[in-house]
C-alpha cells in the first residue's frame, strides 16, 4: 500500500483512509507528508486513532450509507485496506468515493484474495503437512461468520473476482492495475504458503469523468 500511494500522489496531496480502524495506514500516510485524513464507522476506533495522532483530521462515517453533506475537501487518493469484504452495498459506498475523489481521483482497494483466503472450510487452506491446498466453491457468493479476536465475530463476504469488476466499472471507474503481491519478508512458519499463493488482492482504479 505505502509504494501505491507514494507512486500515485506528491506531498500536500489530500489522502482518506475509509475504514482507518485506529489509524496504523493513516499515520502511515502523514509520515509521507500527504495530509491525511481517517474515518471509520467505530466511535472507539476512532478515539484511539486521535489518541495516536491529534493532527490527523478523523470523524466517524458509515460509508456504506448516503452523504449529501459531505463537508471535507476532495481527495487525490482514497484508500481502503481490507474493508470492503466487510461491506454489504458496495455500490453506494462506491458512489460515495466517486464523490469525494478529485477528477481523475485515485482508488485503492486491498482485500484478503478471494480465491485463496485462507479459513478452514473456505475455499483455500493447507492440510497438517502444509503442503496441499484443498479449494472449496469459489462460486458460491455468500457471508461468513468470522471470528476476529478474542472471541469477537463479525460477517465476512466472499464475493467473486468478476463481481468486484463489474461493480467497479458500473460506479464509474476504470481499472488501472491489479496486483497480487508477493511478501518480501514473512515468519518461516507462514513462508511455504505465501510463496505460492497470494494473499491479498489489489484493485488500482481510477474515477471516470462522466
Amino acid at each position: 500500500m505505502k509504494n501505491l500511494i507514494k507512486k500515485y500522489s506528491n506531498k500536500n496531496d489530500n489522502i482518506l483512509d475509509v475504514g482507518c480502524g485506529e489509524g496504523y495506514l493513516t499515520r502511515m500516510i502523514f509520515n509521507l507528508k500527504r495530509k491525511a485524513y481517517g474515518c471509520d464507522i467505530s466511535p472507539e476506533m476512532i478515539t484511539a486513532a486521535k489518541k495516536q495522532n491529534e493532527k490527523i483530521d478523523y470523524w466517524i462515517q458509515d460509508i456504506e450509507q448516503k452523504n449529501s453533506n459531505f463537508k471535507k475537501p476532495k481527495f487525490k487518493i482514497i484508500i481502503s485496506n481490507l474493508v470492503f469484504t466487510y461491506l454489504k452495498n458496495t455500490n453506494q459506498t462506491l458512489k460515495n468515493i466517486y464523490n469525494y475523489l478529485d477528477q481523475d481521483g485515485i482508488l485503492i482497494i486491498a482485500i484478503p484474495h478471494p480465491c485463496f483466503y485462507h479459513q478452514e472450510n473456505y475455499l483455500w487452506f493447507m492440510d497438517e503437512t502444509i503442503n496441499q491446498y484443498h479449494f472449496g466453491n469459489y462460486f458460491n457468493e455468500k457471508t461468513f461468520i468470522k471470528e476476529i479476536f478474542n472471541g469477537f465475530k463479525t460477517h465476512y463476504i466472499h464475493r467473486k473476482l468478476e463481481t468486484y469488476f463489474s461493480t467497479f466499472i458500473k460506479n464509474n471507474f476504470n481499472l488501472i492495475s491489479f496486483l497480487e503481491p508477493k511478501p518480501k519478508k514473512v515468519s518461516t512458519n507462514i513462508l511455504k504458503r505465501v510463496n505460492q499463493i497470494p494473499n491479498i488482492a489489489f484493485f488500482v482504479l481510477q474515477k471516470k469523468t462522466v
